[in-house]
């Protein structure tokens, strides 16, 4: 038949190409949108996936950072007021002695009780001059020194006292532990009203947002649980989209062939009849312009039967003439 001479794809293969492949676009797009993250440059895109992942992850950096913030405040104001408290305490202590020179008071055991006190897990409240030479101290070798002396090692700590001689002050400074670990501390300095005396109370930050650790520790765990909660999701989700792609092709495949089916078996009956064939079944169920389409071609057939005849009994009725 012509038909099967014809190059190109048929009917079906096109009807397929063009209901099937923008359906397949349209899917793997959403695939990209859901799965797919895209860095080129400037131009960035994250997946709907990464994008949970992410929020997640800021989320927990997030609760980290302010957890710690606020932690770490509230350590530096349990510091200071416990400067404070040290330092009114050794200003009662030494106006009941008449005494304002803290060298007078230095071998005073009662004093040094109230000087040197914990604050937090490992720091402590020391007391030192406003010359920076220090009286009560946890470590006995570091009383009587000028605490000056720790400027090359800690530049950030002298800077600290020399600021809080005459006034309150406060800062950051790194400590390094005997394991070779830096961890920064806070101090706070407290002049001891009346006297030359400056209380110093100083420990480490950490031990304050040590917490947040646990918070972290916690987030942590969230986050593994949703990721694994997150990928299975995904998964089936994935999972259910390639079943509905499987079954919309065979819908696509069926509604095409029973499309094309009769317009073929249609062609086949022309291609008969283009033959001689004029007593060709023309068996077609479909609707609608198929339908029109059988007619037609049935009354082209009647007609052409018909014509046929009458040019047969006309040539006959000649013959007998």
């Amino acid at each position: 038949m012509d038909s099967d001479k014809a190059g190109g794809p048929g009917l079906l293969q096109r009807l397929l190409l063009g209901i099937f492949v923008p359906i397949l676009l349209a899917f793997l797009i959403i695939g990209i949108m859901l799965f797919v993250s895209i860095h080129l440059g400037s131009v960035q895109f994250v997946s709907i996936r990464d994008l949970g992942f992410n929020s997640l992850s800021e989320l927990g950096t997030a609760s980290l950072k302010e957890s710690t913030a606020s932690l770490n405040r509230l350590g530096e104001k349990i510091i200071q007021e416990k400067a404070q408290d040290v330092a009114k305490q050794i200003e009662i202590y030494m106006k009941s002695r008449g005494q304002k020179a803290l060298a007078k008071v230095a071998h005073d055991p009662h004093l040094k009780e109230i000087a040197v006190q914990k604050v937090g897990e490992t720091g402590y409240t020391a007391v030192h001059d406003n010359r920076g030479i220090n009286y009560f101290h946890v470590n006995p070798q570091i009383v009587g020194t000028d605490l000056h002396a720790l400027a090359a090692k800690l530049p950030d700590f002298v800077k600290i006292l020399d600021a809080g001689l005459e006034k309150p002050a406060n800062g950051y400074y790194d400590w390094r532990d005997a394991d070779g670990k830096v961890r920064p501390k806070y101090m706070f300095t407290s002049p001891v009203e009346g006297t030359n005396a400056v209380v110093a109370a100083t420990t480490y930050i950490d031990e304050f947002s040590k917490p947040a650790k646990g918070i972290v520790e916690k987030m942590n765990m969230m986050h593994q649980t949703y990721s694994a909660q997150y990928n299975k999701r995904f998964m089936f989700f994935l999972l259910i989209v390639a079943v509905d792609l499987v079954v919309l092709l065979a819908v696509i495949y069926l509604y095409s062939f029973s499309i094309v089916r009769p317009i073929r078996h249609l062609s086949e009956v022309a291609d008969k009849i283009s033959m001689g064939d004029l007593r060709a079944t023309i068996n077609v169920k479909a609707k609608g312009e198929v339908l029109v389409l059988a007619q037609s071609i049935k009354r082209m057939q009647t007609s052409v039967r018909a014509a046929i005849e009458r040019l047969q009994k006309g040539r006959e009725g000649s013959v007998r003439k």
